[in-house]
């Protein structure tokens, strides 16, 4: 049998709070605060500072790919071992279906006009909202297929 783990590579995400993930994955793409950087086996060894965005973890070894929203933070990657030190993260993963129902009316809300005030704050409500329908739509739920204003 011909081995499968050739082409991954060890993944770690951390935040203050805890280990979300480590996995041997395929693919990495993290949020750079310079743009989004796909990160494969063998990688050139690199520090970047991330941001407001998703962290997508692809071709997982035992286990569906994995989508997280991430706060900003650091990757660093060297030898075939990423980890993603993020500020703070969430996933639907685990999550009751009825929360996640809920999450993703909310930001389809948000993203509509409903419940919108203009503000400062508003406008990282607007993008965290837009993030929520693209990993919603990312992870294969339903919820997320209908159409969101861009």
């Amino acid at each position: 049998m011909v081995e499968l783990t050739h082409g991954l590579f060890r993944v770690i995400l951390l935040t203050p709070k805890a280990k979300l993930l480590d996995c041997r994955a395929g693919s990495l793409v993290v949020p750079a605060h310079d743009g989004q950087r796909g990160i494969l086996r063998n990688h050139c060894p690199m520090l970047a500072k991330l941001t407001l965005g998703i962290l997508e973890v692809r071709q997982i070894l035992d286990r569906p790919d994995a989508f997280y929203i991430i706060e900003g933070g650091f990757v660093r990657v060297t030898e075939n071992h990423v980890t993603v030190l993020a500020y703070d993260a969430m996933t639907f993963e685990g999550m009751p279906a009825e929360r996640v129902q809920q999450i993703i009316s909310e930001a389809q809300a948000v993203l509509v006009g409903k419940e919108y005030i203009r503000t400062q704050r508003g406008q990282v409500d607007v993008r965290r909202s837009r993030l929520i329908v693209r990993m919603a739509h990312l992870a294969g739920l339903e919820t997320a297929m209908a159409e969101t204003p861009s």
